[in-house]
């Protein structure tokens, strides 16, 4: 998976040749305010107080070059390689920084290497997401949030680890299957025998509804080729005759209308380009008196006006994994409405109680870090990658604690004929 694209390698040589130069002025400078006998904060202030006149200036930065090698030759190597390392650190910190907050994955609605189903690909062959979240590729509850001992909203990163480690947290791939049958409760549907999976990953869901219907037959689909084949693999390792997975685009499925009593999207909505169709494609195959039921990313409601800082933040989330655009709660809420033929719409925020998830995301890799050290041996650049979406993780985490980003939950019941 790509990293960094060629532009943001240009312009990091930019910054570090211009970053080497301001060090160098920097290290001479600090060395021959130390051969002057100057502490760090004394010989700012002075420069501070005679700024207001160049005839004022501290005699000491006014040496001549050959009294300025003189003084070099007479500090400590210790101290030079001291502060060459600190110099070193900041930049290395401010090179990271930046790195870091400069999305890489941009939406592509192309066949490339940013498209939905190439991300997903990718994701699959590595295994590192199966491998720590399970087959369940998204959010887990973690009802009652009271109850979790080891989580804390407002915890500052190392305090949420910490606390993490030493208190009580739901089983990371439990809350999932909590998730699930949670959603399940709230569509509605008691005995559905068509169920569409709209975003199947690599067949989680799928197979758990499955196993609870034995006598429905559950149809999983995704972009991802390499999502339909794991999750196959995994159906038949299971002995599950009644679910299959194919490759179909969400927003122009082959399915004739009414194909289907229970049409589910879970974390699927966040990938589509046009949400407006991706409700109204599930809402064409949901068979008259079937339910529908989503839950999605969401962003707040766009009023009050989001400031610049909101902006940025949103294009960071959006960019960093593939995301075109979010909506509000409200806006799918609407959506559902304006079909015509959807009925008893709902919506709910289950933010708080899938809060907790963004960053037991990154905790489950920092306690059994093995997989990932197999990775990197196996592609050593992939672990900035993994630096890259622990980041991302905990800039999701901040949105949705912030409230710019909500966790929405959407159902309805389609009108009989």
């Amino acid at each position: 998976m790509c990293l960094i694209w060629p532009h943001h390698a240009i312009r990091g040589r930019r910054l570090l040749r211009f970053q080497s130069s301001l060090s160098c002025r920097l290290l001479v400078a600090l060395v021959a305010a130390s051969s002057a006998g100057l502490s760090f904060a004394p010989g700012l202030r002075a420069l501070h107080l005679d700024t207001r006149s160049p005839a004022r200036a501290p005699a000491s930065f006014g040496m001549a070059p050959r009294s300025q090698l003189a003084a070099l030759g007479r500090v400590s190597p210790g101290v030079v390689g001291g502060l060459a390392t600190l110099l070193l650190g900041a930049i290395g910190f401010l090179r990271t920084k930046k790195w870091l907050e400069t999305p890489s994955r941009p939406y592509s609605a192309s066949a490339d290497s940013n498209s939905v189903g190439a991300e997903y690909d990718q994701w699959t062959k590595e295994g590192v997401l199966e491998h720590y979240w399970g087959e369940h590729i998204h959010m887990g509850s973690y009802n009652k949030l009271e109850h979790q001992e080891g989580y804390r909203k407002n915890d500052a990163f190392l305090v949420a680890l910490v606390r993490a480690t030493f208190g009580h947290l739901k089983n990371f791939k439990a809350a999932k299957f909590a998730f699930t049958d949670e959603m399940l409760e709230w569509s509605g549907a008691t005995s559905p025998k068509r169920i569409l999976d709209v975003g199947c990953g690599i067949g989680g869901t799928s197979r758990h509804l499955a196993k609870r219907f034995p006598d429905a037959e559950v149809v999983g689909i995704t972009l991802s080729p390499e999502q339909v084949r794991r999750a196959t693999k995994l159906a038949a390792e299971a002995g599950l005759k009644n679910v299959r997975f194919e490759v179909v685009n969400a927003l122009d499925m082959s399915f004739p209308d009414g194909s289907f009593d229970l049409v589910w999207g879970c974390e699927s909505g966040e990938h589509m380009p046009d949400k407006k169709q991706y409700i109204e494609e599930m809402s064409r195959v949901c068979a008259p008196g079937g339910n529908m039921v989503v839950a999605t990313w969401c962003q707040r409601d766009p009023e009050p006006p989001f400031t610049e800082d909101e902006k940025r933040d949103l294009q960071y989330v959006y960019d960093e994994w593939s995301h075109p655009y979010f909506i509000s709660i409200k806006d799918y809420g609407q959506l559902m409405q304006g079909t015509g033929v959807l009925e008893s719409v709902e919506t709910d925020d289950w933010t708080e109680c899938t809060l907790p998830s963004w960053r037991h995301s990154i905790w489950v890799g920092v306690w059994s870090p093995w997989y990932i050290l197999k990775v990197t041996l196996q592609r050593p650049r992939a672990f900035m990658g993994f630096v890259r979406e622990a980041y991302c993780l905990e800039r999701y985490h901040r949105g949705m604690r912030d409230g710019l980003l909500t966790y929405g939950m959407m159902k309805a019941r389609k009108k009989a004929a």
